[in-house]
Parts: C-alpha cells; sequence; structure tokens
C-alpha cells in the first residue's frame, strides 16, 4: 500500500531509537494519539471524539532528529505512509496496527514555539585531509595580498 496520510496529534509515548537488525540504518519509533475536538455551538462547549493511536516510525536523518526534538505530550505533524497491519494476539483474538512511516514530522506551531538547528554531515577523513591540504595552498597563494587581509578580518 502507498497511502500518503499527514497526521496531526501528539507525542504519546517517549521516541526510542535503535538500528535495523544486521545494518546501521537508524530507526525511532513512538506512538502517536490523534483525538478530534470541536466546538459546539449548542452548549457552548469543546467536545472530543475517540482518540486514534498510530505507531510512527522515523529512518535515517529522520529518526536521528526524531529522538533528539521529540518529548512524551509534544504536538507534532507527521507526513508519510500509512500502513495498516493485521495480526494475532496471544489469546488469539485478532487485532489492527496501524503504522505510519514518517517521510516528515515536525511540531505543531499552532501550541507553541519551536527552535529549528541545521545539523552538518561529518565528512570522511580522507576529504577532510584533501581540504586542509588545498586550504594550505590557498593560505600560501594569498598571503600578502589584499584578499588575504580581508578574509583575516571580519568586514565593517
Amino acid at each position: 500500500m502507498s497511502d500518503l496520510i499527514t497526521l496531526r496529534g501528539f507525542v504519546a509515548t517517549a521516541p526510542t531509537q535503535k538500528f535495523l537488525p544486521g545494518s546501521q540504518v537508524p530507526l525511532t519509533y513512538f506512538r502517536l494519539a490523534s483525538t478530534p475536538r470541536w466546538f459546539d455551538p449548542a452548549t457552548g462547549s469543546w467536545k472530543e471524539g475517540n482518540t486514534n493511536w498510530y505507531q510512527v516510525n522515523c529512518y535515517r536523518a529522520l529518526a536521528y532528529n526524531a529522538a533528539r526534538s521529540l518529548q512524551v505530550g509534544h504536538p507534532v505533524l507527521i507526513s508519510g505512509r500509512l500502513r495498516v497491519n493485521q495480526f494475532e494476539r496471544a489469546d488469539g483474538s485478532l487485532g489492527t496496527s496501524i503504522d505510519i512511516d514518517a517521510q516528515a514530522l515536525g511540531h505543531d506551531l499552532t501550541y507553541g514555539l519551536s527552535h529549528f538547528s541545521r545539523i552538518c554531515e561529518q565528512k570522511t577523513a580522507q576529504p577532510q585531509a584533501l581540504e586542509e591540504e588545498a586550504g594550505g595552498e590557498e593560505e600560501k597563494s594569498l598571503a600578502g595580498s589584499s584578499e588575504a587581509s580581508a578574509l583575516q578580518s571580519p568586514a565593517a
């Protein structure tokens, strides 16, 4: 099934990070609770519907960032692939789980403020060594020039 869905809800369990078996692909998962609410003008009060529960799975960079950004109770928006799974419980009864393989997620700013921090990927040792060598040659070729002094002092 390749159904895409967007959900709005609250993180209900602490995000747990693991690695997929036999690989170094990170996986973070948590439960999401989504309860519809609406204002009833006849009674002048808010009404709540039944809570829907979802298992949210995040992979790779999203898994890494979600594990470090989300906490129980945070309001979130999630976009991802919907998977409905049938299973048999220990007592023999059938159950259904609804999983979301998240492609994007973030805090729901309707409920508060958030702060974004970009993650920079670390490079392997070999490319860093090449950059340092190239940087050294560049410094030598710029030494004594006006471009070198402009690089060394901040612009006013």
